[in-house]
């Protein structure tokens, strides 16, 4: 006959299929258990030949409640949930601030679900089913005696009419594919060995960020249990995997998403399947478990626990860093993800009509600043950084974040470890929030702590859609290239420092550096290739900031000429780790060089504009550095195969070549390809 909804504390809508109801005389009530109340009415109308009335109570209404409205000689409807998930005061007054997931002890197991909006809760654990009890701030809770280590549990839960199966947004392990939930005792899992990185020196100019993907890095190698936790685990005493990584230099391996995700079945990882999917893991279902595409059995949740703890841990024997690819800007499936199913319209935004926003092209957008959405995020994030040791957190789409959340993660991060990095992508973006309160590049200042991906870097020196590159041959003006260099410029503006800025010109998305190159007509030979690649990594590596490497660069990584290779295969996306013509040994020597010159110490603008200067009178693009060990340092980079002859003062000495690292004295040197090249005074 009618739907009623609640709209708000004291608001109800009820819908109608007709007018025929002498509305003005008509008492209409809302009833539970223990009282009746009398509904006022504030208006109505006729949308699409229904009947839309708007109710007032002048008493509040709680969604958790059982409620029935009484429309006198017309009938009884239940009332359902409406737009109350999106008020401002149900943000508010339900906001739960302590632990929310299982807690297990030997003899008992604690569960608590956040759904202010849920009539009946019940868990099922090992196929028995529980019920919950209402406590407070819209948190059900319930203490089951016994041992219930490995069972596997899931919820029921009624909000309308039906009861409804979803998992737990704060579970911490899961069976393949996200079936059910696991109850773990973390004391039983395995136990680390080694602490977070540390540096005693520890600053951002100070690391070296190689961006890796778990499958990737041995999807090609001929060893057991390909593309998982284990495989590149067994890689640390090799000549491919860890083992090569160790010997780079780097100070950091950043994993793409290694959390549960969607769009693969978990059970299947041999990429001769017909049923096997390859994706990198940017459609994220559980914050909090790990994924069991990479685990040797995704079905056992200590397995998929252990091996990436054991993971870590190697890495962390290797004195590098591990930080993390998060995402915390959409979800793989907003109808499954558990958080909107227990409680309905609060996870997303939504436009002015209500509909779901698409900022992040994935269908749906989190809205982070609402509170328990904010807590997911930064609960989830402790619990990654202290279950696992992990050193610091990319965020994926960083500007569709609002900064309350990003800075209030890194508040409490922060006390953990003192060696934290947290970075992402600040682009700018459209998304439903006051510019004042986007987590981009154009509010760096209001994120300190925050470093970003610096795409004006990048598009000046590797190009794009738009722009030729000065790797591409573009001529680029001596302030323009030492401005980049200096690492505190982006486009028009200025970060805080060089701190803020990551220099990069390659990363998993778009195409590869070596594939870029390959769809230019410019370059005809091998060399050519190598002298612009070494050109490349010099330039991120001996600029002011933090360099970030692209698993590969400098073994001329190819995808085949294919820009995105999300859901592509192994033949695409797997690393070939011993390759003819590599410049293993010039990244390694160009690492040793910017230590040598003391870049890595460089992070104020005052500091670098006192050792960086600019050499005005060469018609070679020329810098000098100076240490704070008094020497002298000058850098010539060039972009073109032409010869040019420079004279130098006696007592001159070439110690890098463009390729490697040389100690010879000169008095003349002839440039004649693109590269950097640096002399000692």
């Amino acid at each position: 006959m009618f739907k009623a909804y609640l709209e708000d504390f004291h608001d109800i809508k009820i819908i109608m299929p007709s007018n025929n109801l002498v509305i003005e005389n008509t008492l209409i009530h809302a009833l539970n258990k223990d009282q009746t109340i009398l509904l006022t009415l504030q208006s109505y109308e006729m949308i699409n030949e229904e009947l839309h009335l708007y109710l007032h109570s002048d008493l509040e209404i709680e969604p958790f409640n059982d409620i029935t409205i009484e429309i006198a000689k017309v009938g009884k409807a239940p009332l359902l949930l409406g737009k109350i998930t999106r008020s401002k005061l149900f943000d508010q007054k339900y906001y739960f601030n302590d632990w929310l997931g299982h807690h297990y002890e030997r003899d008992k197991t604690t569960f608590r679900l956040w759904t202010p909006v849920a009539k009946e809760v019940k868990i099922v654990v090992d196929n028995k089913p529980y019920e919950l009890t209402y406590s407070h701030h819209g948190m059900w809770e319930i203490t089951i005696l016994g041992n219930l280590n490995g069972k596997a549990y899931h919820y029921l839960f009624r909000i309308n009419t039906t009861f409804i199966e979803t998992l737990d947004p704060f579970a911490i392990a899961s069976d393949a594919n996200n079936k059910e939930n696991y109850v773990i005792d973390l004391n039983d899992t395995y136990k680390m060995q080694y602490g977070y990185y540390f540096d005693k020196d520890f600053s951002y100019p100070n690391t070296i960020i190689y961006e890796i993907n778990v499958r990737d890095a041995t999807s090609k190698l001929d060893i057991k249990n390909v593309g998982t936790y284990e495989a590149l685990t067994n890689t640390k005493n090799t000549i491919y995997g860890l083992g090569y990584l160790k010997k780079l230099g780097i100070t950091h391996l950043q994993l793409l998403p290694v959390l549960t995700f969607g769009g693969v079945d978990e059970n299947i990882k041999d990429s001769t399947n017909k049923d096997f999917k390859y994706n990198w893991g940017y459609n994220p279902m559980q914050y909090m478990v790990p994924s069991g595409y990479f685990a040797t059995d995704a079905n056992n949740p200590y397995t998929r626990i252990n091996e990436l703890k054991k993971l870590i841990d190697t890495i962390h024997s290797l004195n590098l860093g591990v930080n993390l690819d998060v995402v915390y800007n959409h979800v793989f499936d907003n109808n499954w993800f558990p958080f909107e199913k227990l409680v309905p319209g609060y996870t997303f935004r939504t436009d002015e009509k209500g509909y779901l926003t698409n900022s992040s092209w994935c269908g749906n957008d989190l809205k982070t600043d609402h509170l328990m959405i904010r807590k997911l995020i930064i609960d989830s994030l402790l619990f990654l950084q202290s279950f696992y040791q992990i050193d610091g957190f990319r965020f994926d789409l960083m500007g569709l974040i609002d900064i309350d959340t990003m800075n209030e993660a890194y508040t409490k991060l922060k006390k953990h470890n003192p060696c934290l990095m947290v970075y992402g992508e600040g682009w700018q973006m459209d998304v439903m929030l006051r510019e004042d309160k986007k987590a981009n590049i154009n509010n760096a200042k209001k994120l300190l702590p925050y470093a970003f991906f610096n795409d004006y870097f990048r598009n000046m020196i590797r190009g794009s859609n738009d722009i030729l590159g000065y790797l591409k041959g573009m001529p680029l003006t001596h302030d323009s290239l030492f401005k980049l260099l200096t690492g505190f410029s982006y486009f028009d503006k200025e970060f805080d420092s060089a701190s803020q800025s990551i220099n990069y010109v390659e990363c998993h998305d778009n195409y590869t550096l070596y594939d870029w190159l390959c769809l230019s007509s410019m370059y005809t030979t091998d060399k050519m290739y190598l002298d612009v690649i070494r050109l490349a990594m010099g330039l991120v590596v001996l600029s002011c900031g933090i360099p970030f490497l692209h698993a590969g660069t400098e073994l001329l990584r190819s995808k085949k000429l294919i820009d995105n290779s999300y859901n592509l295969d192994d033949e695409v996306n797997g690393i070939n780790w011993v390759v003819k013509n590599n410049l293993t040994k010039t990244l390694q020597d160009l690492i040793t060089l910017r230590r040598s010159l003391m870049i890595n110490k460089l992070s104020s603008k005052v500091d670098i504009k006192k050792r960086f200067k600019l050499e005005e009178s060469s018609n070679l693009f020329a810098i000098r550095v100076y240490t704070s060990q008094y020497e002298v340092y000058q850098i010539f980079i060039t972009n073109r195969y032409e010869n040019i002859d420079k004279y130098f003062a006696p007592g001159t000495t070439l110690i890098y070549d463009g390729e490697k690292i040389v100690n010879i004295e000169v008095q003349v040197f002839n440039f004649n390809a693109p590269g950097i090249y640096v002399f000692k005074k």
